[in-house]
């Protein structure tokens, strides 16, 4: 699961940017801006980068991964499951 390291609206804030100055000069949507706010990390990695641009910040700083029981069975097991199918084969 993918977490932001940081308070991104805060973060944004400090620099001069709200929502209506993201809004106005087309920095961030407002769609983008209430994912922000929601803790939602499903943006687009356009938006990272727009992010890493104006907080002047590596992916890195903004965003982390913890692996999660759910990743574990809805992801690793996928992979796991192909590598035993091919084996048998």
């Amino acid at each position: 699961m993918i977490e932001y390291k940081i308070d991104v609206i805060n973060e944004l804030k400090k620099v001069g940017i709200n929502t209506t100055t993201a809004r106005n000069s087309g920095i961030f949507a407002q769609a983008t801006m209430n994912k922000f706010k929601k803790l939602d990390t499903s943006i687009s990695l356009d938006n990272l980068n727009r992010l890493c641009c104006v907080l002047e910040m590596q992916p890195r700083d903004i965003i982390k991964f913890i692996e999660t029981e759910e990743d574990r069975t809805e992801i690793l097991s996928k992979i796991s499951d192909k590598k035993v199918e091919n084996h048998i084969k």
